[in-house]
């Protein structure tokens, strides 16, 4: 009977531990999906994007193409590019694009809402314009 009786104190105390121990410090929620795609044609590539309720969103994109390799022989790579942002403690919007290929890594970043005036053609690795007249004026 005793040995019952320790079993489940050990149990409860347990339980307590984990309990306590588990749950976040603060009063911060954890994130949920508000939007989220995928698309995945193997030999042709992949997209995907996602918006959690914290604001944090991302978009990535990633394309076969041909290329050389360093002995001269035609190859095959991948090209990737994309961007995220989040929503800093600072309550302001931090935003990353970035793009890697046989050439590299490379990234631009920024802060605020400097990026929203064009959108990222993930197809073709170019930034578009959102509106007609900004098309106009990089034409």
């Amino acid at each position: 009977m005793q040995s019952i009786a320790g079993l489940c104190f050990l149990v409860l105390l347990t339980f307590a531990i984990v309990g306590t121990n588990g749950n976040p410090v603060g009063p911060v929620a954890t994130p949920y999906i508000l939007r989220y795609e995928s698309n995945n044609a193997a030999n042709e590539g992949y997209n995907f994007e996602y918006e959690l309720s914290d604001e944090q969103r991302r978009q990535e994109a990633g394309t076969l193409r041909g290329a050389k390799n360093e002995e001269g022989n035609e190859v095959q790579v991948v090209v990737v590019q994309g961007r995220y942002s989040f929503v800093g403690d600072d309550g302001r919007t931090y935003w990353v694009e970035y793009s890697a290929d046989e050439n590299g890594y490379r990234t631009r970043m920024g802060t605020g809402e400097a990026d929203t005036d064009r959108t990222l053609d993930l197809r073709r690795g170019k930034r578009s314009p959102s509106s007609p007249a900004a098309a106009a004026a990089q034409a």
